[in-house]
């Protein structure tokens, strides 16, 4: 592809990235309510909540510097993430081993929102900081297990490079199935929004946040949520279209991409509006059969299977 065409790909990236999160997320505000025989909101209305967060000034409970900085250094891992991944076959931020990068940048905005939660005296923020701080240390060993099987599967720990050379195998079938709730998970989405439960510990590490501060967490973990979502596109569409060697060949992947991003996300509303929101127990444990259930399938790639 010519330089131009790299660029323009690269815009597109990062324009996906910051504008199409919050659209996404009034989709499905829009499907919850539609299952719950309500009207809803308007799919832009989630980006209205955050133009009037960004607008009012931030209360702030304490002096510590990380309550101030935590909800911008959480976006910037959470951009940086969404960047490593390929729009079409063009990668924004294009390093090597950036499946690592990727694993500990996505880990970082979960990471600075426990320490948000923890640098305020308020017990619901340090309840819902310890309730992630549970997921993050159930979830996070499954998904660099499976990311071990991913880069085992195509020789690689580049992401692009993985993507284009994944061989279909049992092990990676179970590994995708594995992968989708181990990313639904990291997610946040319900029933595992457990650390911000806002009808018990009343936003957990969000509570003593307001105004501005509170809209740039919001819109980290929308960002963040489209990025895990667009790596799994990316496996489930690129490994099997070929190569990727014109500039038309590669919008056609990106549109794919994108229209199976916006068509997978009904789906997760439609999860979180069926489901109630599960125990911190419960996930442990589920996380944690995961994760050896992950360890055999580590072991049956290993076998060439």
């Amino acid at each position: 592809m010519e330089t131009t065409a790299k660029l323009a790909f690269s815009f597109i990236g990062v324009l996906l990235t910051f504008l199409l999160p919050p659209y996404l997320d009034g989709i499905a505000r829009r499907v919850k309510a539609r299952l719950q025989y309500r009207r809803g909101p308007p799919l832009m209305q989630t980006w209205y909540d955050l133009n009037k967060l960004f607008s009012l000034p931030s209360v702030k409970p304490t002096k510590s510097a990380l309550f101030t900085w935590a909800p911008f250094l959480a976006l910037a891992s959470a951009v940086i993430g969404a960047l490593l991944l390929p729009y079409g076959n063009v990668v924004p931020i294009d390093i090597g081993f950036n499946l690592v990068v990727f694993f500990y940048v996505i880990l970082m905005v979960s990471v600075f929102l426990m320490l948000a939660g923890l640098s305020v005296q308020n017990a619901f923020s340090h309840l819902g900081s310890a309730r992630e701080m549970q997921i993050i240390l159930t979830v996070e060993p499954l998904i660099a297990v499976l990311y071990g099987v991913l880069a085992y599967n195509a020789g690689s720990l580049n992401i692009a490079d993985i993507i284009s050379n994944l061989h279909l195998t049992p092990s990676l079938v179970m590994t995708y199935v594995l992968l989708a709730y181990a990313l639904y998970v990291e997610s946040g989405f319900m029933p595992f929004d457990i650390a911000e439960a806002e009808q018990e510990v009343i936003g957990g590490p969000l509570s003593e946040y307001s105004g501005r501060l509170l809209g740039v967490f919001y819109y980290a973990i929308y960002i963040k949520r489209f990025a895990l979502l667009w790596f799994f596109v990316s496996l489930l569409v690129l490994p099997w279209v070929g190569p990727i060697d014109t500039t038309l060949k590669a919008a056609e992947v990106l549109a794919v991409q994108f229209l199976l991003t916006v068509a997978l996300y009904p789906v997760i509303a439609s999860l979180e509006a069926t489901n109630a929101r599960l125990r911190i127990d419960h996930v442990v444990k589920m996380n944690t059969r995961a994760f050896f259930a992950g360890i055999i399938i580590l072991a049956i790639a290993f076998m060439g299977w």
